[in-house]
């Protein structure tokens, strides 16, 4: 059990540093420094005048877990406006993240985690028919580009029944296409692609070619990416930030960009926020295990 630093900044990276999965070294560090930007707020100091023994009061973490289930620390808009309510998902990640921290520094607060009930899943038929009406032509308010991207990721949601974690990562390599019968690798597993799922995925291949070029008609393409291996890229420039000049499009896109673009088409074009797990049908046998 380490002796935890004095500053509480010092604290949150050591704590981070133990997490060899990049995602969940992520996850954990958006919300210890959530948590440390919330706690500076309310005690009206500055962040590096926080100390360990602040980030493991529980009466401090109470109030923070509070706000934020209120949406008081969000950061982006959610569907209901600049304050709608964390999901319960959201909570127990906060909640596994503060615990964590906690136990690392030798005084843990086993805090209860929230348990989120999963979202109903469409049946295998219902999630084909509306991959089929979604990848018909885009919602009047996304760019063509974004909605291909976003109809490969959910047709490949609907053929491998895996979410964002597992699809994320892909790279080109890891699609098939020519093959007889087509076939993407998630991780050490191959799974057959059928022919509406390979049509999507070549449209979307076709448009990444193009934004990732280095040269169009024999000249530069100057806001192209370049060699991006990545399966998944941005479609438009991203914001300035820090005075620094927008990102081109054609560069690696992040997860919670793929997820957000998912929300949109939700939103644009069922009016319905559906998850991308609940297209992700559950097998077969798996449903006989859990109800036999």
């Amino acid at each position: 059990m380490p002796t935890p630093p004095r500053s509480a900044r010092r604290a949150v990276e050591l704590f981070v540093a133990t997490f060899r999965n990049p995602q969940t070294r992520g996850q954990r560090r958006t919300y210890m420094e959530e948590f440390l930007l919330f706690l500076a707020g309310a005690l009206a100091t500055s962040e590096r005048e926080l100390f360990t023994s602040d980030l493991l009061d529980e009466e401090a973490v109470t109030v923070w877990l509070t706000a934020a289930q209120r949406g008081a620390t969000r950061r982006r808009t959610g569907m209901q406006g600049p304050h709608t309510a964390a999901s319960v998902s959201a909570m127990a990640a906060r909640t596994t993240t503060i615990n964590g921290f906690s136990r690392h520094f030798g005084r843990p607060l086993n805090l209860p985690v929230p348990q989120a009930a999963l979202a109903d899943r469409l049946s295998p038929s219902e999630a084909v028919r509306t991959l089929r009406l979604l990848s018909g032509h885009p919602p009047a308010k996304m760019f063509s580009a974004t909605w291909q991207r976003t109809v490969a990721v959910l047709a490949l949601a609907v053929a491998t029944r895996c979410g964002i974690a597992d699809l994320h990562p892909l790279r080109l390599e890891d699609l098939e296409l020519k093959r007889r019968l087509p076939r993407v690798r998630i991780g050490e597993e191959h799974f057959p692609l059928d022919t509406l799922t390979t049509t999507i995925l070549n449209r979307w291949l076709k448009t990444h070619a193009d934004l990732t070029a280095q040269e169009k008609d024999g000249a530069l393409h100057g806001l192209q990416g370049g060699q991006v291996q990545e399966l998944w890229v941005t479609t438009a420039p991203g914001r300035p930030r820090a005075g620094q000049p927008a990102r081109r499009p054609g560069l690696p896109a992040a997860r919670r960009t793929l997820e957000s673009a998912h929300r949109t088409l939700m939103m644009e074009a069922l009016g319905s926020p559906l998850l991308l797990e609940q297209f992700c049908s559950i097998d077969p046998d798996e449903q006989a295990k859990r109800t036999g």
